[in-house]
């Protein structure tokens, strides 16, 4: 994991935050705006998952040796 892909996960997890409140400000249906949530979650969760993967590795680096 680099900054770079935590960076684009992040910005990925944002783009969908702003999909979904476009489509509700422009009245999307009830299935069109739980569909962008669920891409929403499923952002959030990646970029969650690449967070802890990178500070893991950054901690590592800090205190190699260290469980």
């Amino acid at each position: 994991m680099i900054p770079a892909e935590l960076e684009h996960a992040h910005q990925a997890m944002e783009q969908r935050w702003y999909e979904l409140v476009q489509a509700e400000q422009q009245g999307a249906s009830v299935q069109d705006l739980e569909r962008r949530y669920e891409r929403y979650l499923r952002a959030v969760e990646d970029y969650n998952r690449r967070s802890m993967g990178y500070q893991s590795k950054q901690q590592k680096r800090r205190f190699p040796g260290v469980a």
